[in-house]
């Protein structure tokens, strides 16, 4: 029975070992830490701007209506299409916060 019981002991030790071999292994490695954009929601992303102007770029693979948010009136939406960019225009003053989809 000793040696049944030792069987026993060292197979559960090996497979605690490796358990914990494979987490340490998984946590160990460098996770990137993801881009703003890419947690935002939806297709329309806000891309460079200036006065009077913004880009719109449509990260996703089909066509999109988006327009971006200021103060105030926001701007009516324009059409992009599949990972393009659309530029839009603003009045004096307005800077945007963010893109959506429309």
């Amino acid at each position: 029975m000793t040696r049944l019981r030792s069987a026993l002991v060292t197979v559960a030790a090996v497979a605690l070992l490796a358990g914990t071999a494979a987490m340490g292994t998984a946590s160990a490695e460098p996770v990137a830490a993801a881009p703003v954009e890419a947690m935002e929601p939806g297709c329309a992303k806000l891309g460079a701007y200036g006065p009077g102007w913004a880009d719109i770029h449509n990260v996703c693979g089909h066509t999109i209506s988006a327009s971006v948010e200021v103060d105030g009136w926001d701007p009516s939406c324009i059409q992009i299409g599949p990972h393009g960019t659309g530029r839009i225009g603003l009045e004096a003053g307005d800077d945007p916060y963010y893109a959506y989809e429309c």
